[in-house]
């Protein structure tokens, strides 16, 4: 559970920097990843990892379609950062689809875990985006 409440923390931290010094790209992205979240858990409380999960799966994919959708918007190479995360998540879906021998733990692992690398991408885009003069540009 605490790694739960962990990822959460992280999140609304992640939030809160898009909202006060990021620019509206920024604030979209963390606003995706906060809602793709809180679905997640909704959908899911409590997948078994045994078999592909295809209600992650089709919030990962919408969550792809806005990130990609950011990374068009801009000239900015943050959102091509966390697209590419975003489809790497993508792909453990598939590779579960296509082999289901794949064990439960490193389909999970991959799944929970790359929410990271976004997080803090998206923190690093919000943190230097008023620094650099382009809070308008995202």
């Amino acid at each position: 559970m605490w790694t739960v409440a962990t990822y959460y923390g992280v999140l609304l931290l992640t939030v809160a920097v898009a909202m006060w010094r990021g620019g509206t790209l920024e604030r979209w992205a963390a606003y995706t990843a906060l809602l793709a979240s809180v679905c997640t858990s909704f959908l899911a409380p409590a997948p078994d990892w045994s078999h592909i999960e295809y209600s992650i799966f089709a919030i990962d994919i919408i969550a792809l379609a806005s990130f990609w959708f950011i990374a068009l918007k801009t000239q900015r190479f943050w959102p091509y950062w966390i697209t590419g995360w975003q489809l790497i998540a993508i792909f453990g879906h598939l590779q579960k689809l296509m082999f289901s021998e794949i064990l439960a733990r490193p389909y999970a692992l991959l799944s929970m875990y790359i929410s990271y690398p976004i997080l803090f991408v998206i923190l690093y885009a919000s943190g230097s985006t008023k620094r650099r003069g382009d809070a308008t540009a995202g």
